[in-house]
């Protein structure tokens, strides 16, 4: 007929606004990596698994290294989470049993496969570095100067290092078994490693 127009199929318009949207997208961003690795994921994928339209996304997201990594930030704990108080041993201990019950799935991890796609891709393992790793190693390195300021252990150019040791161990942990240390293990990561560390020669 003339003067009439043929229209595109397209995705079922969402009624969701705000906070319950992002967090469908969130959500199918992840199930999307999850599922097609992080090549395979598209804006156009993660629209249709949220059931909303690709305009939505990109008002929000330049990009899908941009969506990814808000994904993973909206799951992970904020880092000043990982800042508590009491003596250097109980701090330590603190943190990495809050990294534990992290991959543990505790706080809605998005799981080994997605991280190892993160890791996998060297945009996204940079990127994801800079805005998660490196904030939560200088709160720790941060615990560690406060205590050695008040001489509880040794300051010195190793605390840096001493401060990766540990996130270190529980995320090897976690990679080689598929599961975090448990608590009694994480004791002994600090026990037994952290502290003589941080005590410096005797």
């Amino acid at each position: 007929m003339a003067g009439s127009r043929t229209r595109e199929p397209t995705v079922p318009q969402s009624r969701r606004r705000g906070t319950e949207l992002e967090r469908a997208i969130y959500r199918a961003t992840l199930q999307e990596l999850a599922a097609v690795g992080y090549n395979g994921v598209t804006m156009e994928g993660v629209a249709r698994r949220a059931q909303t339209g690709k305009a939505a996304l990109y008002r929000r997201w330049p990009s899908k290294k941009d969506l990814v990594l808000d994904a993973l930030l909206r799951v992970l704990p904020e880092a000043r989470e990982i800042a508590p108080s009491g003596s250097v041993r109980d701090n330590l201990l603190a943190t990495l049993t809050i990294m534990a019950g992290t991959l543990a799935g505790e706080a809605a991890h998005p799981g080994l496969g997605v991280m190892i796609e993160v890791l996998r891709e060297p945009e996204l393992r940079e990127a994801f570095g800079t805005r998660v790793i490196e904030p939560r190693l200088r709160l720790i390195e941060a615990t560690l100067h406060e205590a050695a300021a008040r001489g509880e252990i040794t300051a010195g150019a190793a605390l840096p290092l001493i401060a990766r040791t540990g996130p270190a161990l529980v995320i090897q942990t976690f990679l080689l078994t598929g599961e975090p240390p448990a608590r009694a293990e994480l004791a002994r990561i600090v026990d037994t490693i952290l502290m003589p560390l941080l005590a410096g020669p005797s």
